[in-house]
């Protein structure tokens, strides 16, 4: 059988958890890598074993060879990157966000209903066995009906430095609103919690924010302690994110240092899921707490590296006709809506209520 041919654009510390799906799956093998600094693309393309190495993505896309990319660039690059790559004739699979604006994702799905090729906006949150588990558990009726989903996100330091802000310089773009389009933790806590939230309760009618900073260094802040609240459309059912910056917390992983917790409470009882990168964790990853006992849901596979794997074998199986990008261009551009009314809301100061069909 012939192996899907990718190749991966943007090769920062991110790279390796995109790179082990392909890796570890036959149907498909990296086969070029591109990014601005040609001793980085060098060192990935050895790596991985790839026969090319570009500086430009413009190059890399003018090889025929190459059948999909992975974009993995900082977010003000993806809506050009990923409308280049389908008019290019490639299928796409691209770190969140799909776009900064609305009007910039509103033309990306037309670029990719006319492209008739695979766009899969990359969240690998939604792989993750435990919260897959969750959800089954919850569409079963094991907790009656949703009333509240509560999160918190808690972001440390990791042993290998990643999100190290205070002395790392490669994440400062995450610092421009220009190059992230907000916040610094816009899209990697406010958009995966938004994400979360559908997947378990569904659509969201309003939301509102209350936001500060704390400086990390002269000229750098981050968007910590912040909360936020949002009730789901037509339920009878509020939601809460709690966002923690905690500098002094030590996480024992070589991937980004976040910790998630959830709950979803309903009329008949509740599930925690606990999602963290730090391998330690002792906690069970699923618990249904109802009449007064606790069921722990243990998992063989619940690592944060296993939900990448399989968010990429999703995209692969995509490309080759045999399954469905689970987050395609129409839902992505409704998480996007989603951060962008939790941005209005920390600036407006007041809840923003979002408009449905």
């Amino acid at each position: 059988m012939a192996r899907l041919k990718v190749g991966i654009v943007g090769v920062g510390s991110i790279a390796d958890l995109h790179a082990k799906g392909y890796e570890e799956d036959d149907r498909a093998e990296i086969i070029a890598v591109c990014d601005r600094d040609e001793d980085r693309a060098i060192k990935r393309a050895l790596d991985w074993g790839a026969s090319s190495y570009y500086t430009n993505f413009a190059d890399m896309l003018k090889n025929p060879a190459i059948e999909a990319v992975e974009i993995l660039t900082p977010h003000y690059l993806h809506a050009s990157m990923v409308i280049d790559a389908l008019r290019a004739g490639k299928h796409v699979s691209v770190e969140r966000p799909i776009a900064l604006t609305i009007e910039e994702a509103n033309q990306v799905v037309q670029v990719a209903r006319q492209s008739g090729k695979v766009l899969q906006v990359y969240e690998p949150c939604l792989f993750y066995k435990p919260l897959l588990d969750a959800r089954s558990l919850i569409d079963a009726g094991e907790i009656g009906k949703p009333t509240s989903i509560r999160m918190s996100a808690t972001i440390g330091q990791s042993q290998s430095d990643i999100w190290n802000f205070a002395e790392s310089s490669d994440q400062l773009w995450r610092f421009d609103p220009q190059f992230s389009g907000g916040s610094p933790m816009l899209y990697d806590v406010g958009y995966q919690a938004f994400c979360i939230a559908l997947f378990l309760i569904g659509n969201v009618e309003k939301v509102e924010v209350w936001r500060s900073d704390t400086t990390i260094r002269e000229g750098i802040k981050i968007d910590a302690p912040t909360a936020a609240m949002w009730k789901h459309y037509q339920q009878d059912c509020y939601g809460t994110l709690n966002l923690i910056y905690a500098p002094e917390r030590k996480m024992r992983t070589s991937h980004h240092p976040l910790e998630l917790t959830i709950n979803v409470g309903g009329s008949r009882g509740d599930i925690h899921i606990i999602r963290s990168s730090d391998p330690t964790q002792l906690e069970s990853p699923v618990e249904l707490r109802r009449d007064s006992r606790k069921v722990c849901y243990g998992q063989k596979s619940s690592s944060f590296e296993d939900s990448f794997v399989r968010a990429t074998r999703n995209f692969i199986g995509a490309c080759l006709g045999e399954d469905d990008p689970l987050l395609g261009p129409n839902e992505a551009r409704q998480l996007l809506l989603l951060t962008l009314a939790y941005l209005e809301a920390s600036r407006r100061g007041r809840a923003v209520t979002l408009q449905h069909g």
